[in-house]
């Protein structure tokens, strides 16, 4: 089903009518029945009056005009001259056995009666109709109900200035987002006189670009390293083909540079799958599993003694079941890459500390260079003897999945990467 198109300033004056006809309707029905009780409260006062003063049946005062009087005086009965124009009854006595207390209210032939009774003896009774009540209602709503429309109206035009005003905000915001990736487009900042949720919203959409830039410049960057990594090793292996070709290489070389150069895609290809995972499983991966992290370390440490046998690899550990937070995949993606990286930098030794809640990679070799010290987990930050520069990032990307922080420091002998609980 398709939405209709309304502007907010049109809603907003639709859901203002809306709420002035409720308000009117209320006025209507519902203020009457809750000052019921108030107007015939109103009316035995107007009663009562008269009473006070009451000397004799003279209803010749223009302002008790709508009373009538009944006395009683040694047992005769007294009735105002007016009782058929206010009562509308030709017996009056029909309606005296509903009188039975101080004051009250009683219907007859469906009109309403309002009547207040003074003395004991010689009792004096006032009795007036609805009218009264009436007039009293007319009144109110002569004064209430035009104060109420103005008041609606000055609300109407207050809220159509601040929609307006909230409107240029919110077009001004869409034309922000539309234009999220375009980094040639600059708007000017936008004067808010108060600190609120639509300033709240411009500042994210303003961070939020940034971050969508940044990201774009990054996956440039990535995809054009990734096909530079990819296109060398390809290039020598077709060199070396047809090389072999025009007789400038025999065989054995040919294909064993092929080999080495196709073992190294086969890495780079590894480390790009790796790092995919790490982005698809940080939305879903669930931190419940763990290990006992010095197994894992140690068999990895086995593998790369063969790899590199003129180091010396130590791994220290007070407790043999330290458990870690993780996978056995992932922790072994982290420690791999942590150990290709050592064994290019080491030159005699590499010592891994595992603490409670903290692991030390420590090797011997140079100082990181200052100035990608604090870059180095990023992608393709390569050290003098770097090779794809993902491996770090793929360590980093692990380390966040798994709830635990990695940093690289340099030491007077070498260099040490920590992995801590966060």
């Amino acid at each position: 089903m398709k939405s209709k198109k309304i502007s907010l300033s049109k809603q907003l004056v639709i859901i203002t009518i809306l709420s002035l006809v409720i308000m009117i309707v209320s006025l209507i029905i519902v203020l009457p029945k809750s000052l019921e009780p108030f107007f015939e409260q109103t009316v035995y006062s107007y009663l009562e009056q008269p009473l006070q003063m009451f000397d004799g049946l003279d209803s010749s005062n223009k302002k008790y005009q709508n009373i009538a009087y009944i006395q009683f005086i040694n047992g005769k009965i007294y009735v105002s001259s007016n009782y058929k124009n206010v009562l509308k009854v030709d017996d009056y006595s029909k309606l005296l056995k509903y009188i039975d207390k101080d004051h009250g209210k009683f219907i007859y032939k469906g009109k309403n009666y309002y009547y207040s009774v003074s003395g004991n003896i010689n009792r004096k009774i006032a009795i007036t109709n609805d009218s009264y009540i009436r007039a009293i209602k007319i009144s109110l709503f002569i004064i209430v109900i035009p104060i109420v429309i103005i008041t609606f109206l000055i609300i109407i035009i207050l809220l159509l200035l601040w929609s307006k005003f909230v409107v240029n905000k919110i077009k001004r915001l869409k034309l922000k987002i539309d234009n999220m990736t375009d980094e040639t487009f600059i708007l000017e900042d936008a004067k808010y006189e108060f600190d609120d949720e639509l300033k709240l919203l411009d500042n994210c959409i303003d961070k939020m670009k940034e971050i969508i830039l940044s990201q774009e410049k990054y996956k440039s960057e990535m995809y054009q390293n990734i096909s530079h990594d990819f296109k060398t090793p390809i290039m020598v292996i077709k060199s070396y083909i047809e090389a072999y070709k025009d007789g400038i290489y025999d065989e054995k070389t040919m294909l064993d540079v092929s080999q080495n150069q196709i073992k190294k895609l086969e890495n780079k290809v590894k480390t790009l799958l790796d790092l995919n995972k790490i982005t698809y499983l940080q939305n879903s991966y669930k931190n419940d599993k763990t290990i006992e992290i010095q197994t894992t370390i140690k068999e990895l440490i086995e593998k790369y003694k063969i790899i590199k046998k003129d180091l010396v690899y130590e791994v220290k550990c007070d407790n043999k079941k330290i458990i870690y937070n993780g996978t056995e995949d992932i922790w072994e993606s982290i420690v791999d890459n942590l150990l290709n990286n050592f064994i290019r930098y080491a030159k005699n030794n590499i010592t891994i500390t595992i603490k409670e809640n903290k692991i030390i990679f420590f090797n011997d070799g140079e100082n990181i260079d200052k100035s990608i010290i604090d870059d180095i987990f990023k992608p393709y930050k390569k050290g003098k003897k770097g090779e794809n520069g993902i491996g770090l990032s793929i360590v980093k990307g692990n380390c966040d999945l798994i709830g635990y922080t990695i940093i690289a420091k340099n030491k007077k002998n070498g260099v040490e990467f920590i992995i801590s609980k966060k």
